[in-house]
C-alpha cells in the first residue's frame, strides 16, 4: 500500500476525529483573535482615557516641599499647587474624600490650549462632575475644602506637629467641568472616576501660608529644552537654595555663615552637597547639631529645658574632644548652669531627653557626662544661632509661651529658668563633641546636624563668601537631592 492510500484511508476512517480537531483549533483561533483584538480596544480606550486627563502635559515636576512659583516661569512651566483633601457639602453635610485638590489660575487652561475659559477666583471654586455628582451640588454651593497644611519639618521627627492641623478653606462652587475642560485632570492614571476640585492658586497660598509658592509644574515637550538642554539641566540651572529647602546667613559677629534647612535638620545628601561646596572653595565647615534637652541633672539639683549643641566650634574650649565611643562624655556647660547646679570641673552630670522612636512612641533617655570645663557666658559660648528655628519655641516670648508637639512640664521652670530665656533666649547652655551628639540624636532618616557652620579664609569678606558658597552650593546640589523628582507622565 502506498503512503497516499493510507493517509486517504485513514481520513475516510477517523473524519470525525479529524473534524472536531478543526473545528477545536477553529474555535480557539477565534477566541484568540478576538481576545487580542478585545485587548487592544482596551488598551487604546485607556491609553486615550489617560491623554484625555493629562492635557498637553509630558512630565510634571514634583517635590516633596514647596518652591518658588517663579522657578516654573524660569524653566518654562506652569504653576500649580496639587495635594489630597475632602470635600463637604456645607448644606447637606456630604462629604468626599481622598478629592484631588489643585490650586490653579489662568495659565492652567492656557497651558491646555484651551481658550475662553480663565480659572477661579475670590472664593470661588470648579468642581469635577464626578465630585459634583457625589454631593449633590451645582453652581452656587457652598462647600469646605481641607487639606493638610505643609509644614517643612517631618511629621515623623521630634518637633514634627503629630496632629498635623488641617486648614479648611470656604469656598462657592462657580462651576462644574466637564472633561473636555479638564474637569478629570489626573497626573497618575487611574480608571476610576476623578473626583477633583479647582481653587484659586493665590486663596490656597494665602491660606496655607505659603505665599508665592508652588509644588508642581507642568511642563509640555521640548519646554525644558527651550532654556537649558533638558529639563534635568533647566531645573538644575534655575533652582536656588530656597527651592531646596535651604538658606545661607551671614554671621558678621562671628565672622561665619550658617547654612540652615527649612526642616530643621539637614539630610544626608544635602550635608554631602554643602561638605564639597565648602571643600571647592577651600573653606572650613563645622557640622552643628543642637538638641532640647529635658533636663541638666546633678545629684537633686537640675535645670530644665536646656539646649545643648554638639559641635567642634573654635572658641568654646580646647578641653572639648572626643570620639563619641567613651562614657561618660565629656561636656562643656556655660557658668551659669554650673553656678545653678553647684558643679565644678570633673563632676558627673547627666542629660535627659527626648527621643522619637518607630513605630511613633516618644521616649526618655538618658547620658552620662563628665564636665570638662565651665565657659562665661560670652564670645562664641553666647551665640543663640547655633539653635535652628524650633516651632512653637523658638519665637516664644516665654516659657508659658511654648508650644512644642511633644510634653513639656511648665511647673518644673521656675523664676530664673525664664529670666535666661529672656535674657539669652535659645543660648545653648552645654556644649558636646560633635561625635558625641550625632551618637545621640542624629537620625539616619533626618540628617545628624541642624546647621553647618562655614568659615570664610583669613582677611576674606564674610559677605563674598557667602556668595561664593551660594553658587558653589547650587552647583553641587542635584535636584533630586533636594527632593524634585521629574515625573514622564505622557
Amino acid at each position: 500500500m502506498t503512503r497516499t492510500a493510507l493517509v486517504y484511508r485513514s481520513l475516510r476512517h477517523y473524519w470525525r476525529s479529524h473534524l472536531a480537531v478543526v473545528a477545536g483549533v477553529a474555535t480557539a483561533v477565534a477566541v484568540l483573535a478576538g481576545a487580542l483584538l478585545v485587548g487592544d480596544s482596551v488598551r487604546g480606550s485607556l491609553r486615550d482615557l489617560v491623554l484625555r486627563r493629562i492635557g498637553r502635559a509630558d512630565n510634571v515636576v514634583v517635590s516633596t516641599g514647596f518652591f518658588r512659583e517663579a522657578l516654573a516661569g524660569e524653566i518654562g512651566g506652569t504653576p500649580l499647587v496639587v495635594m489630597q483633601g475632602a470635600v463637604t457639602e456645607q448644606a447637606s453635610g456630604r462629604q468626599v474624600s481622598r478629592v484631588l485638590v489643585y490650586g490653579v489660575d489662568d495659565r492652567f487652561w492656557s497651558f491646555h490650549g484651551i481658550s475662553g475659559m480663565s480659572g477661579p477666583s475670590g472664593d470661588g471654586a470648579y468642581l469635577s462632575q464626578p465630585l459634583a455628582a457625589d454631593l449633590g451640588v451645582a453652581p452656587g454651593a457652598e462647600i469646605l475644602v481641607r487639606v493638610e497644611r505643609p509644614s517643612a519639618v517631618p511629621l515623623e521627627s521630634l518637633h514634627g506637629r503629630k496632629e498635623a492641623p488641617g486648614r479648611t478653606i470656604r469656598l462657592t462652587t462657580r462651576d462644574v467641568l466637564d472633561a473636555s475642560h479638564m474637569g478629570e485632570f489626573a497626573i497618575r492614571p487611574q480608571q476610576g472616576s476623578v473626583r477633583a476640585v479647582f481653587v484659586p492658586l493665590a486663596r490656597v497660598q494665602h491660606d496655607l501660608d505659603r505665599a508665592s509658592q508652588v509644588n508642581a509644574i507642568l511642563m509640555a515637550a521640548g519646554d525644558g529644552a527651550r532654556v537649558g538642554g533638558t529639563l534635568e539641566s533647566a531645573l538644575k540651572q534655575a533652582a536656588r537654595l530656597e527651592d531646596f529647602g535651604l538658606r545661607i546667613r551671614t554671621l558678621e559677629s562671628q565672622r561665619a555663615l550658617v547654612l540652615e534647612a527649612d526642616a530643621g535638620m539637614i539630610d544626608a545628601r544635602r550635608a554631602a552637597a554643602a561638605d564639597r561646596a565648602a571643600a571647592s572653595l577651600g573653606l572650613h565647615q563645622v557640622p552643628v547639631l543642637t538638641y532640647l534637652a529635658n533636663a541638666l541633672r546633678s545629684g537633686d539639683r537640675q535645670v530644665p529645658y536646656s539646649l545643648v549643641t554638639a559641635g567642634d566650634l573654635p572658641g568654646i574650649s580646647p578641653r572639648l574632644h572626643s570620639n563619641g565611643d567613651a562614657s561618660p562624655f565629656p561636656i562643656v556647660i556655660n557658668d551659669w548652669s554650673a553656678h545653678d547646679l553647684g558643679v565644678r570641673v570633673g563632676d558627673p552630670l547627666t542629660l535627659d531627653y527626648y527621643v522619637w522612636q518607630e513605630p511613633g512612641s516618644l521616649a526618655t533617655k538618658s547620658a552620662q557626662f563628665r564636665i570638662v570645663d565651665i565657659v562665661p557666658l560670652a564670645g562664641a559660648a553666647v551665640d543663640r544661632d547655633l539653635a535652628p528655628v524650633y516651632p512653637g519655641i523658638t519665637r516664644a516670648e516665654s516659657f508659658a509661651d511654648w508650644d512644642p508637639p511633644f510634653p513639656i512640664d511648665l511647673g518644673r521652670v521656675r523664676r530664673q529658668d525664664e529670666d535666661y530665656w529672656k535674657q539669652y533666649r535659645t543660648t545653648p547652655k552645654a556644649f558636646v563633641p560633635y561625635a558625641v551628639g550625632r551618637t545621640l540624636w542624629g537620625s539616619a532618616r533626618y540628617g545628624d546636624r541642624t546647621s553647618i557652620r562655614v568659615f570664610p579664609g583669613p582677611g576674606e569678606d564674610v559677605a563674598d563668601a557667602g556668595r561664593r558658597l551660594d553658587a558653589a552650593l547650587r552647583a553641587a546640589l542635584d535636584p533630586a537631592a533636594g527632593g524634585f523628582s521629574i515625573v514622564p507622565v505622557r
